[in-house]
Order: C-alpha cells, then structure tokens, then sequence
C-alpha cells in the first residue's frame, strides 16, 4: 500500500480537480437568466458537446465499478448484449419516441403524455420516473463509495455524503451549461487515465494485452455460459440467461429513449432533432470503445490478479481501484481518481439537473405556482437540485445496507428498489405506435405492475435472506416451494372489486375506474406470486434464490393484448403525435403556464 506521503499528493491532485469543477460551475452561473437558460442551455448548445456529454453520463462510476468487477468475477456474459446490440439500438430508439418531443418544445418528454392521454397520466409517469432516475443517483453515490472504498479504504457513508454534496454544489451553480461543458473536460481526463492504467496493466502482464485476454477467455471469463444448454432456459434460478439478456437489451435502449430526463434533456438542449440524432450517433460511437476498454480492464485484472496472487485483495466491486492504489506510483493513482470523480460527476450533474427540471415542470409549475416568473423559475431549479441531491445520498447509503444485507455485488444493488420503471414504457410504447392508447388502459397498466414489482421484490428478498441462513436440515421456507394461498389471496381480493365494480354499473367514471384500479393492483400481486409459485415447486431438497437478473415482461406483453381490445380514440387525441400520423398537425393543445410560453 502506498506510504503517507504519496497519498498526500493523490489527494492534492483530486483536490485541485474538484475546485476546477466548483470554478467551471461557478463561472457559469452568472449567465444564467430563466429557466430554459439554466435547463436546456438556451436549446442552443452544439451537438458533439452533447453527444459527449451523454456519452459520459453513460460511463458512470456504475459503468466502472460493475463491469470490470463482474467480468473479474464472473466473466463477459451479463454484458455481451447490452454492450453490443443495446448499445447501438439507442440510435433508432431515438427516431421512435424524440422528434415528438421536439415538435412540442418540450422540456420534458412527459408533456408528450398530456397531449395524448391526460394530466394525471403525465404526472403519475414523470413520479414514477422521478423515482427510478433518483434511485440510478444513489446507485452511482454507492458504487463511488467502492472505488474509494477498494482505493483508500474509505468507508461508505464518508464517499457517499461527500461526493453527493460536491455534486449537488456545482450543479446547483452552474446548470445545463456547466454539466455540458465540464463533461466536456472530464471525457478528456477520463480518456487519460484509462490510457495509464492500460498501459501500466498491459506491461505488468506476461504475455501483455494478448496473455491477459487469452488467459481470462481460457478460465471461463469470456462467455462459457453460450455453450451450455442451461443457458437457454427461462429459470429463475439461473442467474443469467440468454432469453433475458436479450429482452433487457431490447427494453433498456428503449425505456432510457423514451423517458430518460438525463439524456432526452441534452438532447433538447440542441437547435432541432436533426442536431439531437448528430448526438445521440456522437454518443453511441464514442461509448463504444469506452466499452470494450472497461472490458478489457475486467479481463486484465482476473489474468494480473492469477499471476500475481495478494492477500489483500477483498472485494471483486473494488478490484480495479484496489490496482490503482496498489500498483500505480503516485501521483498517479490521484490523476486516475480525478478521473473516476470526471466521471462521476458528469452523472451526477446530469442527473440532479434533469430531476430538478421534472420536479419545476412537471410538479411545481403545475400544481404549486402555475406563474413564476424567469428569475423565480431558476431559483426553484436549484432548490429541487439540492433536493435532489440529499435524496440520492440517502438511498446511497440504503443501498449500502441492503447490500450487506443480503451480500449483493454493485452489479446486483438496485434491484430491490426498483418498484415503478415497468409501467413507464408502456405508456410512452403505445402512445407512438397505435391510436388505441388511452389514459384507463394507462392508469391500469401502472396498478398491476405495481402490484406485480412488489411481488417480485418480496421473492427476491425473502429467497435470498433465507439463503444466507439456511443450514443443512433447516426448512426450505421462502427459499422453497410457495404457498398456494399466497397466490389465492390476492386473487380473490381482485375478484372481489371486480364483482363491486360490476354491481356499481350505474355509478360515476370516476368511482367504477377507482374500483378497477383497486382491482388491477392485487392482480399483479397475484400474477408475480403466480411466477413465484410456478417455479418454486419444482424445489425440493436445496433452497433456491430469485436471481436479480430475472424479470419477464408479462406486465408488456398483457397491456399490448389489451390495447388490441380498446377502441380507436378521436383524432384530436393521436393526430400528429403518433409514428402513422407525425409528419401531420397537432390537433390538441393543452394549457402551459404563463412563465412556460414566454420562456
């Protein structure tokens, strides 16, 4: 481990770094006039800037913690989809869902939902992205907290607070200006240290990049799952399989176009759609090198680590950090760390300012203060950016504690948490692809995933608490076969609001789609403990945990079934604002606030 005098220059140099991020902050913060200036850098910011700036939100400390430390651990396999054909998928993604949102200068793409559903719907939807996206900052703040953790051993809740509130403090200055171009300095910083520590890896290898490679691939950290029959099977027990890396890889580049406020916001911070795809096409080809680098790295370490055994290393989250304070002569290993905080704080930044505009236009300016003017706009912006921030500091640490509560590894944190993303891309798939969409097959949708998500994170929880107790001899239970009447229960609750929706037939809209509503939630607790039971009785001697990888997109595919049953809306509801219909006009208009128009 390196002496004390060396980390003190590590620590210089990440110090210098972080008051030339406040400076850059604090620079722009004196330009900023209204809330488009603060959000959308005046919608006239240049798309390689852009494009770079998503790239780096893209490599977060989640992108370096997770994917060397999983190959290290497990090998290739979790990525081998994603990081290719989910990847480039985001460019036509991009073409099904932005231009609408272009096309009603939007700041938001939940405004989108309003014209073709209503203002609950855009609400319910801009809530429950509001939570996934701050639940994405936590897991960021988290996975920081292993870099400094496997680097310095600092512990987490140090990493995560401070990080968190630097975070916050720049973003809070500077708004979408400084996010933009101060990712534009980290990609720099960030191309640098990667460039050492391959070099330094590559050198310390015998056999160099071509030995580290060949050594992993020949040890099973390439993709010896694709070779195996098991692989191809739909099993919860499985941690991986190809069936549902290759849906994930389909719905992720999806969801993240439709309705990612870090990304879509960049993206309208250019002139027009047109400079938006010149970005999204910057983003995607410079990620991708990125990402076979991160690979490498993964793969180099198992190989480093095989020929040059240590003790001392823990912890496979922290294997690549633990290299760098380890192996690098300082002040290298503090150049490299200002490159993984370049890198995180591009995400953060990105983040707390995407998620303080949902929160102005989509809560605020709505239902709290419909005619701010300019200045007070801008204020709100940096007090929901602050917010912001001491919100994800503090699922950081929860993450933290569920993690060692049932021993997850970074790759695997957030999937506890994660409760409202499934009904989020429904609502934007059906608005562009069919005239059929409408706000009560919408509202149901979100009940029945709900229900169904709170199933499946009881499944994951249970199973996997059980199974770090379990002892030869003890029972199976919720590692074990499921109860019938767990999934008769919820069942029959439904059943019961459904027959009190029958008998109220007479009653008011609003009453008979609360009861549906009332309904729609215990049947997707129903059809999650179903999956459950199905697959848990063929368990009898050993106990089995749900892998966190599992989920199949039964929520999906139901709401398409059922949007094939509803009829065709007035044209006023889809013209111009479906893929069939979008080179027409818009025939709706919905009411903006005062500040919005002007601005």
């Amino acid at each position: 481990m390196l002496d004390g005098s060396m980390h003190w220059m590590d620590y210089a140099v990440m110090v210098v770094y972080l008051i030339i991020v406040l400076a850059i902050g604090f620079y722009f913060s004196r330009n900023e006039k209204d809330s488009e200036d603060f959000l959308l850098g005046g919608r006239t910011m240049p798309y390689m800037a852009i494009g770079i700036s998503c790239m780096m939100s893209l490599l977060s400390s989640i992108s370096i913690v997770v994917v060397p430390g999983e190959i290290f651990k497990n090998g290739l396999t979790l990525f081998s989809l994603s990081s290719s054909l989910g990847l480039f998928l985001a460019i036509p993604c991009f073409l099904i869902f932005i231009r609408f949102y272009f096309k009603l200068g939007s700041f938001t793409p939940y405004e989108y939902l309003e014209y073709r559903y209503n203002s609950g719907v855009r609400t319910v939807i801009a809530l429950s992205a509001l939570y996934t996206r701050m639940l994405y900052l936590g897991t960021v703040l988290f996975t920081t907290s292993k870099i400094f953790e496997g680097a310095y051993g600092w512990p987490a809740w140090l990493t995560i607070t401070l990080v968190g509130v630097i975070g916050a403090a720049y973003t809070v200055m500077g708004g979408m200006k400084a996010v933009v171009w101060s990712d534009v300095m980290q990609f720099v910083v960030l191309i640098g240290g990667f460039i050492v520590v391959v070099i330094i890896l590559c050198v310390k290898i015998d056999g160099g990049a071509w030995g580290a490679v060949s050594y992993a691939f020949k040890n099973g950290r390439g993709v010896p799952q694709y070779a195996t029959a098991e692989f191809y099977k739909i099993s919860p027990y499985i941690r991986l399989t190809f069936w549902l890396l290759l849906i994930g890889a389909i719905l992720g580049p999806l969801t993240s176009a439709c309705s990612d406020q870090i990304a879509i916001q960049r993206f309208l911070s250019t002139k027009n759609w047109k400079e938006g795809f010149k970005s999204q096409i910057v983003a995607t080809v410079t990620a991708f090198p990125f990402v076979l680098i991160l690979m490498f790295v993964g793969l180099a370490l198992f190989t480093f680590y095989a020929q040059h055994p240590d003790a001392g290393l823990k912890d496979a989250d922290g294997v690549f950090f633990y290299f760098i304070a380890t192996h690098l002569p300082s002040p290298l290993p503090g150049i490299f760390m200002a490159a993984m905080l370049a890198a995180i704080m591009s995400t953060l930044d990105s983040g707390m300012n995407s998620l303080a505009t949902i929160w102005l236009k989509e809560v605020h300016q709505k239902y709290i203060n419909k005619n701010m003017d300019s200045l007070k706009q801008v204020n709100i912006s940096r007090w929901a950016t602050l917010v912001v921030g001491i919100i994800a500091i503090i699922l950081g640490l929860l993450l933290d504690s569920s993690g060692k509560w049932l021993a997850q590894s970074a790759a695997e944190i957030g999937v506890l948490f994660a409760l409202f993303s499934a009904m989020i891309l429904p609502a934007f798939l059906f608005a562009v692809l069919s005239p059929r969409a409408n706000s009560t097959l919408i509202w149901l949708l979100t009940a029945y995933s709900i229900g169904d998500a709170i199933a499946s994170k009881m499944w994951y929880a249970l199973s996997r608490s059980t199974m770090q107790s379990w002892q030869p001899g003890d029972a199976l239970s919720w590692a074990g076969p499921l109860s019938i009447w767990m999934v008769l229960i919820p069942l029959l609750v439904g059943g019961l609001f459904v027959a009190i929706w029958w008998l109220k037939r007479d009653a008011s809209h609003k009453i008979r789609l609360t009861l549906l509503l009332a309904a729609a939630f215990p049947f997707g607790i129903t059809q999650g403990l179903a999956v459950w039971y199905f697959f848990s009785s063929s368990i009898t001697e050993m106990p089995m945990a749900l892998s966190f990888a599992f989920h199949l997109p039964l929520t999906l595919i139901a709401g398409f079934i059922a949007l094939r049953c509803c009829p065709k809306q007035p044209k006023e509801k889809y013209q111009g604002l479906t893929l069939g219909t979008i080179n027409e006009p818009i025939l709706v208009t919905i009411t903006k606030p005062e500040s919005t128009q002007s601005s």
